[in-house]
Order: structure tokens, then sequence, then C-alpha cells
């Protein structure tokens, strides 16, 4: 193909990833910034805020989708693991919860300030969809971000695997030949 050089010098192939890694940082704390002030100047509304959600998520499934099927899924969570106190699965449960939370306060301020007639009734609005709707999304962001985790080593290992096996019908072909060759 004619666009792909031949040349490649590693050091500026390493530097334009870190600048691409750090566009994808600022493209989504953009979006969580826009989302934020589009909660507060439009109102809690998810239709405000759908073209950021959805930057949002297929950003992270592509990426996690990308370096699955490249095999390096399974190296990076071996280097997340032995470097940091909690094991990434740990860490995805944990963020699916706070997910979770940040959506169940936000539908519990909701009812509280649409739907109840006095403080009272505001109060039991509040924390009875907060602890329903924490069940329900926390319990579920999480669970559906295990089993991208799962699924993700899952590919991530079977490609490592028939890398190596690769090598290895590789390594013997090679040896074969030699072996055959110097007869």
């Amino acid at each position: 193909m004619f666009w792909k050089s031949k040349h490649v010098d590693e050091r500026i192939k390493n530097q334009q990833n870190k600048i691409y890694k750090e566009i994808f940082f600022i493209v989504i704390v953009i979006c969580l910034i826009s989302i934020l002030i589009k909660f507060i100047t439009e109102g809690v509304s998810s239709e405000n805020v759908f073209t950021e959600r959805l930057i949002i998520l297929f950003s992270a499934v592509y990426y996690c989708g990308r370096a699955a099927y490249l095999g390096i899924f399974t190296d990076e969570v071996e280097i997340h693991d032995s470097t940091s106190k909690f094991k990434l699965s740990t860490k995805f449960i944990i963020f699916g919860v706070a997910i979770g939370m940040i959506i169940a306060i936000i539908m519990g301020v909701n009812s509280a300030f649409n739907y109840a007639e006095s403080t009272p009734q505001a109060i039991y609005f509040f924390f009875l969809v907060f602890f329903v709707s924490l069940l329900l999304y926390a319990s579920c962001i999480a669970g559906i971000l295990l089993l991208f985790y799962g699924l993700a080593k899952k590919k991530s290992d079977r490609v490592i695997q028939r890398m190596l096996e690769d090598e290895d019908s590789g390594d013997q072909c090679e040896k074969h030949t030699l072996k055959n060759g110097s007869n």
C-alpha cells in the first residue's frame, strides 16, 4: 500500500502514541465536563448528553476490544496487577459500583425535588429511589464491566496462545529445514 512507509523510526512512533494517548484523555475529560455543564445548566436529562455518553462508551469498548484482539490486554492486566494494590478486576467492580452510585444519587435527588410535596416525603423518596437504583444500576454496571473484562481477558489469552503456538511451529520448521539442509 502506498500510504505505509517502510522505514519507521521507533522513537517517533512512540512519541506519536503518547500524543494519541493524551488526545484520548483530553477528549474524555471534555466529554465529562460537557456532561457536567449540561446537567447544571439544562437539568438532569439523559437525552442532553447522549453524544457525550456515546463517545465515552464507544471509545472504552473499542480500546478494550482492540487490546484483546492484539493480545496486549493480558499483558496490561499482568503489569497492572503486579504493580497495583488492587487487581484490575476489582477496580472494574469498584468503578461499576461507583457509576451505579452516581446514577442512584442523581435519580434520588431528581425524585426528591420533582415528586415530593413535603420535606419528609422528599427524604423518603430520595432514599427509596436511591437504594432501589443503587441495587439495580450498581449490580448491572459492575456485572457488565466484569463480563467485558472476562471476555477481553479470555480473547487476549487465546491470541497470545496462538502467537506462541505459531512461534513454536515456526521454530520447529526452521530446525527441520536446517537439519535436512545439512544432510
